[in-house]
């Protein structure tokens, strides 16, 4: 993957120096941090509070889904399968 250094495009980093090993403890705090700032505080996110994820429908929600147009199962139209068993009780 190819970065920018020193305002230099380089193709890639050696997986083996050095500055590796402060580079994955930052990764690991932040990781802790976010998680620990998340279970306090749910709408947060990486990205600030100002940021969302909900991909709902702007209007609100409509309702529950229709249901499927044809039924789910069963070979060439015929019958699905055998009925269930009647409830069990006393």
């Amino acid at each position: 993957m190819a970065y920018v250094s020193g305002g230099q495009m380089m193709d890639s980093r050696s997986p083996w120096r050095l500055s590796i090993i402060p580079e994955l403890l930052w990764g690991i705090v932040n990781f802790v941090v976010l998680f620990f700032q998340t279970l306090i505080q749910p709408s947060k996110t990486r990205y600030g509070d100002s940021h969302t994820s909900d991909y709902r429908t702007p209007g609100g929600p409509r309702g529950p889904p229709p249901p499927p147009r044809r039924r789910m199962g069963g070979f060439r139209g015929g019958p699905g399968g055998p009925a269930p068993p009647p409830m069990g009780g006393g």
